[in-house]
């Protein structure tokens, strides 16, 4: 009997709601991937497979307690969109008001629990083998947002939070919520129509430019970091679009989707500032502070390779130095904190990157010069023009009372430091205080000879399960473990390929600190 395999089994349209989130972003980063897999990723944004009308008019009716006909004058059973949670169907209110109706998918609930159970399950696993990153951290947070996700209460709400804070902002719109037509898993909300973030050439056609586009995605996004402290945790370009009717309103962002929100809490912002402002001052002593603060960075390792390495990074920004310069300076100081691995990962920064990388993808589409950094100047420069305003000043006046306070404290310290030197000193003379010196190239030998092993050991398990499935295949004795054998020969080989990257890499650094090219 010939077997046949049905590739569509491993699309992520099948695999559940996570999977398709994770191509949704994967879908924006048009800059990383080739146009055939941004073509095949990008129906997981909008053209998730629907259900059936019958099951959302019903889950319409449980909820709301009225049938569909006496809520609405009018409802279109097929829907405009269909997404990883839910789908949207148009209809007309009695009072005349066009209006959309999101739709929960059945079920759903209990698909999350199992899928994040495999994943807590994972993270807990990754957590062993990489100490760097807090995956279990990531997880919970990931977690949380979900569950948050599917009850369309707060989704409402967050949809309110966003259209007030944007209220004084003519070119971001947010659809109304009609409370008295939504519950937990159906939400109503004004019908605000508008073109794909991404659709160029209707954006183009519409007279819409698309620079402008861009500039105003990401200043929208500056905007929810650094003064609303309220942000939009999902800006895949299916949840963005741009309204191209002629009028005031032309070339404005529309914003959906509500669902994956995230806060930013006053101490967060107040550390994020003491970094710039550390930066700014070339304090690498407070930007050391602040990131541990943020549990960016672990107290443990070789601080002293650490403060050198950031102490350096922020002398050289004023000055532009070319990357090989400063590598070749502190290669040895870089080299030593990155087998410490000091950085950790914090769990409440994973949405900010994610939508930061998603903005970026959103941007290069637009505007092949696009460039964030440029962006973000004026932002800066608004930060650093202290004198403008009283809250300004008084923040000046904080920085001082706090020098103040350190010099204070540093002069009060000073003849107990004096009397520890002495301590220090008399235990090296006596031989009580071992030295500890590390030889940096033997360790990053014998680190690439790991990698390489790791390597090998990964191109033995790809052609060991391939060589199983293809004998179990030929014997027709295989079943479900045909496939399972080819998906790990996969892994094994995606190792294999993250692997020899990695060599290739340390070897680049290794010329970069010679002072290769």
């Amino acid at each position: 009997m010939e077997h046949q395999c049905n590739c569509e089994i491993f699309s992520p349209l099948y695999l559940g709601p996570t999977f398709i989130k994770v191509g949704q972003l994967s879908s924006t980063r048009s800059d990383l991937f080739p146009p055939e897999f941004i073509q095949e990723l990008s129906k997981l944004q909008d053209r998730v497979p629907a259900f059936s009308a019958e099951r959302a008019m019903a889950i319409i009716e449980k909820d709301l307690g009225q049938p569909v006909g006496k809520l609405f004058q009018s409802f279109d059973r097929r829907p405009i969109a269909a997404a990883s949670l839910g789908q949207v169907h148009r209809a007309t209110l009695w009072s005349g008001e066009e209006v959309v109706v999101k739709v929960q998918r059945p079920g759903l609930k209990q698909l999350f629990d199992i899928d994040l159970d495999n994943l807590r399950i994972l993270a807990e696993q990754l957590d062993k083998q990489d100490e760097a990153n807090d995956f279990k951290g990531i997880y919970q947070e990931c977690a949380s947002v979900l569950y948050q996700e599917i009850d369309y209460i707060n989704e409402g709400r967050n949809s309110d939070r966003f259209r007030r804070n944007f209220k004084d902002i003519p070119w971001v719109r947010v659809p109304i919520v009609y409370w008295e037509y939504s519950s937990p898993r159906v939400l109503t909300l004004q019908y605000l129509p508008g073109v794909r973030i991404t659709d160029n050439a209707r954006l183009n056609e519409a007279g819409v430019e698309l620079k402008l586009v861009a500039k105003r995605a990401t200043e929208a996004y500056l905007l929810q970091i650094l003064k609303h402290g309220f942000y939009h945790a999902d800006p895949h370009p299916g949840n963005v679009s741009v309204d191209i009717t002629p009028g005031p309103y032309q070339g404005a962002l529309l914003f959906y989707d509500f669902g994956m929100m995230g806060d930013i809490i006053p101490n967060i912002r107040e550390k994020l500032l003491e970094v710039f402002y550390g930066i700014y001052r070339k304090d690498a002593n407070q930007v050391i502070r602040a990131l541990t603060d943020l549990q960016v960075i672990r107290a443990s390792g070789d601080q002293l390779s650490l403060r050198r390495s950031i102490a350096f990074f922020i002398d050289n920004l004023a000055r532009q130095t070319e990357r090989q310069e400063t590598i070749a300076n502190i290669g040895e100081d870089l080299f030593a904190i990155a087998l410490d691995q000091p950085f950790r990962f914090p769990a409440n920064f994973t949405f900010v990157l994610r939508a930061f990388s998603t903005l970026e993808g959103i941007g290069k589409t637009l505007d092949p010069d696009y460039k964030f950094s440029e962006l973000v100047k004026p932002y800066a420069q608004e930060l650093l023009d202290l004198q403008n305003t009283a809250d300004s000043r008084a923040l000046i006046i904080n920085q001082v009372q706090q020098q103040a306070s350190e010099l204070t404290s540093a002069a009060a310290a000073m003849p107990l430091r004096i009397q520890r030197i002495d301590a220090l000193l008399e235990q090296l003379e006596l031989g009580d205080i071992k030295l500890r010196v590390r030889a940096l190239e033997v360790e990053r030998s014998m680190r690439r000879s790991a990698l390489l092993q790791s390597a090998t050991m990964s191109v033995v398990g790809a052609l060991g399960s391939l060589n199983l499935g293809a004998v179990l295949a030929m014997g027709h004795a295989g079943g479900a473990a045909t496939p399972m054998c080819i998906a790990v020969s996969l892994v094994c080989g995606l190792l294999t390929l993250q692997g020899l990257q990695r060599v290739k890499r340390m070897d680049k650094f290794e010329k970069d600190i010679k002072g290769g090219a």
